[in-house]
């Protein structure tokens, strides 16, 4: 990656982008998709390896804090997985005021993400709709890798960390369950990590098919049962999941000794995704679904994601299940009255990343103080 022209914090890179999108919009959507691509790439670089943010947003015992699973969690929002798929990031997003941390998703082996018409890691923002689209495909180090990484030097007692973790679509369904326990072994031995999320829900790749509950049923027997400390794990599934379904896996997750469920990343649900998309957005995302797939991030999933949660919450108090388990909520969450809504449903926790996005480039450093004024 080249270096910048200048040494400023993200947050004018983030602000300089913003102000030329009505220039960039007026270029071939290709070119858009080109730029946009590539300037995430770069932007992301500069807000992981930033230094010296001042903030007092919260201290260890601001009335926002939840324990969870024995585990102290600052504010009940943190940033969803994809965002910091390599471990990097941590001593940014916790100076920022998170609640706390997930890094990954991450892959038994590396994996270099897509790449198509000459665009590396295909990505789009749809800033009228307050929405993106990514065909990333799960770029990363891979896990024998990643497990050793430091994450940070500074770990915040009140900021924990979390891992996602995937089954690797370059291996038949069986060596992939089989690569995904050896992760999961890996991460349990790392120390530095307090839970992990169990990804069954990624669009960008072709996961090779199989049913999800016996799929966790092996996960259960080979990792759940045998867990030689308490780390929770929680099982992450697509935010465009039937609610039978999602009944279904739930009294599943339950019983196989899950500590959770996350409902539910993007979405691939164009058809309907659409008529809630900007008018002035939709040449873009039609180009980018039609030539790419990918999923769909932001405020158009937030309906969803909260009819969905509201389910799981309710299933999971008529079961009554006798470990901890809680219900998070990621898709869609980008402003306080979303935070409000999850609290009034039940949800335990919430993650972000394109409502980050859309806060940050508005409040830089302030990001999560705003969020949380008056609270």
């Amino acid at each position: 990656m080249e270096k910048p022209l200048f040494n400023l914090p993200a947050y004018y890179y983030s602000r300089f982008y913003h102000c030329l999108l009505p220039i960039l919009s007026k270029l071939p959507v290709s070119q858009q998709i080109k730029i946009a691509s590539r300037g995430r790439l770069f932007f992301m670089q500069q807000f992981s390896k930033q230094k010296f943010i001042q903030t007092d947003t919260f201290s260890e015992n601001n009335r926002l804090s939840k324990t969870l699973w024995g585990i102290k969690f600052r504010t009940p929002l943190g940033n969803s997985a994809g965002m910091f798929k390599n471990g990097e990031g941590y001593d940014t997003v916790a100076k920022l005021g998170a609640g706390f941390y997930i890094g990954g998703t991450s892959t038994a082996n590396p994996r270099n993400g897509n790449s198509k018409n000459g665009i590396d890691l295909p990505f789009i923002s749809l800033p009228k709709s307050g929405a993106a689209i990514n065909w990333l495909g799960l770029p990363n180090l891979g896990d024998d890798k990643l497990h050793k990484k430091i994450i940070t030097e500074s770990k915040l007692a009140d900021c924990p960390i979390g891992w996602s973790v995937m089954r690797s679509p370059d291996y038949a369904e069986s060596e992939g369950i089989e690569h995904l326990i050896n992760s999961l072994w890996l991460y349990h031995d790392n120390p530095q990590i307090d839970f992990l999320e169990l990804n069954e829900s990624c669009p960008n790749i072709k996961a090779g098919g199989g049913n999800i509950i016996p799929r966790i049923e092996q996960i259960s027997i080979a990792f759940l049962q045998k867990r030689q400390r308490k780390l929770p794990i929680i099982l992450k599934i697509s935010n465009d999941i039937d609610e039978n379904a999602l009944v279904e896996i739930i009294h599943s997750a339950i019983n196989l000794g899950f500590d959770g469920i996350n409902l539910g990343n993007t979405s691939t649900n164009y058809v309907d995704l659409r008529h809630w998309i900007d008018l002035d957005d939709r040449k873009l995302f039609d180009y980018f679904t039609q030539t790419f797939g990918g999923g769909v991030s932001g405020k158009v999933l937030g309906n969803n994601s909260l009819t969905l949660c509201a389910t799981a919450v309710n299933e999971v108090r008529r079961i009554k299940p006798q470990q901890e388990f809680h219900v998070i909520r990621s898709g869609g969450i980008n402003s306080p009255e979303d935070i409000v809504a999850s609290e009034k449903i039940g949800v335990s926790l919430n993650q972000w990343y394109t409502g980050f996005f859309d806060n940050y480039t508005r409040y830089g450093n302030n990001v999560y103080k705003n969020l949380y004024a008056g609270k």
